[in-house]
């Protein structure tokens, strides 16, 4: 029985290798997207990115998107559709403005902002918007 046990055990640690619930790259993430719980790509430490890929909408179980200080001007709409994510963290980019299905994500409860390019009269109409369609959401920005 006991060997049973142990063969049980390494098929399942076989099967995981190579998958990541906290990944480091959308590469590492893409291989078992339905696993990913956690995407935090920092430019300090990790790889710098010049685009969120639109891919992104596979990561269907996603609760924590962290992509700091990687000068990003922009985000995809495709990001409206990660239903299950709970913080998002787009600090020291370069952003602008953001996608309108960014607003439907309900589930949210951080959206970190600060250091990017938006105007103080974005910022207004962004804290109004989050105020109303997502009431839930701390929205943190300089």
């Amino acid at each position: 029985m006991k060997s049973l046990l142990v063969i049980a055990a390494l098929s399942l640690s076989f099967a995981s290798f190579g998958q990541c619930v906290k990944c480091r790259s959308f590469e590492e993430a893409a291989k078992d997207p339905a696993k990913v719980k956690s995407i935090i790509i920092n430019a300090a430490q990790d790889k710098q990115l010049k685009e969120i890929p639109a891919s992104i909408k596979q990561f269907t179980n996603l609760e924590e998107l962290m992509l700091t200080d990687h000068g990003l001007t922009s985000v995809p709409k495709e990001i409206g559709s990660l239903t299950k994510l709970k913080t998002l963290s787009l600090a020291g980019n370069a952003l602008k403005k953001l996608p309108e299905g960014l607003f439907k994500l309900k589930q949210l409860k951080e959206l970190i902002l600060f250091d990017n390019a938006f105007s103080e009269k974005y910022i207004e109409e962004l804290d109004k918007k989050v105020t109303k369609d997502m009431p839930d959401t701390e929205l943190m920005t300089d």
